[in-house]
């Protein structure tokens, strides 16, 4: 555990008024409430002495009480307000709920149990107003259709733009992302961000964005737990401009419960017949958690199976194509006729299939190709 910061004084008490406040003088609940508050991407105001916590308390937007200083706030008199959460040490202990009555707590809570809940509540009111997160699932609808290479090119489309974008593996049973890396920069393998190069076209910042890759440990199990999912996706929320789920095929209850925070899911297949049946159940089931799902189509050289009709048989509306050979990962056919394509290459670069995805979603801005898969 790290060592705490010094307390303030009531002099240096002074932080601005969209901090929290954290009123506490035990160094290991101090320690927690700070990495809580680092959590939620929020900065806190910290005060132990009443005069400290006068100066503060009615401007914060959210007050954490440790029970070690509830009755120093209790005999400070201070005025009742809103927003307000006492932390115990023990559920047992029967002077914690007195405690939090004579305070005018709006809730009592304790620790660890609570902290995925305290998280959400510091990055719901500890901070200035920032949009959320916008959250993207990628799930394959058939194994080894490539979610995982697309979850990556996605991501790393956000972080060129200049979103501070969030990747999160959230599938144990699958290969890793790390593979999806090695497919899309072969000479960089495993790197997590790509080499610094100009933006591209269009791009709406002249900035890289950060790019947090989020790994499942090998030791955890074929199922994620749920607490830590949820502690990861409010962060998640609170930090990033764009996360991206790369979901399991089949779900367990963290992917579900990531599945939920999904403004879109993507559902990847091959255009082949075997994959269909499977796909539409795989769709069917996300469209139980998530409102807005749509198909990413791989083509298949030696089947005659259009995109749009892959998508017409899934009953989805059909995100993009991906062509399966000669184009390199990550790209998107031209549209027209693939024998002319083959004998009048482009003159125009046509941009990665990860940007044309996030334009077409609304999350980037850029021009949105019609076409038959539109």
């Amino acid at each position: 555990m790290s060592p705490a910061p010094p307390l303030l004084t009531a002099a240096e008490a002074r932080g601005p008024a969209d901090r929290p406040l954290l009123v506490t003088g035990a160094p290991d609940l101090l320690d927690d409430l700070l990495r809580l508050a680092d959590a939620a991407g929020v900065d806190a105001t910290v005060a132990a002495d009443p005069a400290a916590v006068r100066r503060s308390w009615a401007h914060a937007p959210l007050v954490v009480v440790g029970m070690d200083r509830a009755q120093a706030c209790i005999a400070a008199g201070l005025p009742p307000r809103p927003r307000v959460v006492l932390v115990g040490t023990r559920v047992e202990d029967r002077s914690v709920w007195s405690a939090g009555t004579r305070l005018g707590a709006d809730h009592v809570v304790f620790l660890p149990a609570a902290e995925s809940w305290l998280v959400r509540i510091l990055a719901e009111f500890g901070g200035p107003t920032r949009r959320a997160a916008t959250t993207i699932g990628v799930v394959a609808g058939r194994r080894g259709s490539g979610a995982s290479t697309l979850s990556a090119a996605l991501a790393l489309a956000g972080q060129r733009h200049g979103l501070d974008t969030m990747l999160v593996d959230a599938d144990p049973r699958g290969g890793g992302l790390g593979t999806a890396f090695a497919r899309l920069m072969p000479t960089v393998e495993g790197a997590p961000r790509p080499a610094a190069r100009p933006p591209s076209p269009g791009t709406a910042s002249g900035r890289y964005g950060e790019l947090s890759v989020v790994y499942w440990d090998q030791q955890c199990g074929p199922e994620l737990p749920t607490a830590a999912m949820e502690t990861l996706l409010a962060t998640a929320r609170a930090t990033a401009d764009l996360v991206v789920v790369d979901l399991p095929w089949q779900p367990d209850p963290a992917a579900a419960l990531a599945l939920e925070t999904c403004r879109t899911t993507l559902v990847v297949l091959r255009a082949d017949p075997p994959s269909i049946p499977t796909a539409r159940r795989v769709c069917s089931a996300v469209r139980r958690r998530c409102g807005d799902v749509r198909a990413v189509v791989r083509t298949v050289a030696a089947v005659e199976l259009a995109p749009a009709k892959v998508g017409e048989l899934l009953g989805t509306p059909l995100a993009g194509v991906i062509t399966d050979g000669g184009e390199p990962a990550g790209s998107v056919p031209v549209q027209g006729d693939r024998s002319s394509q083959a004998q009048q290459p482009p003159t125009t670069p046509v941009p990665p299939l990860g940007d044309r995805l996030l334009a077409r979603l609304g999350i980037l801005d850029g021009p949105v190709e019609s076409g038959e898969w539109s």
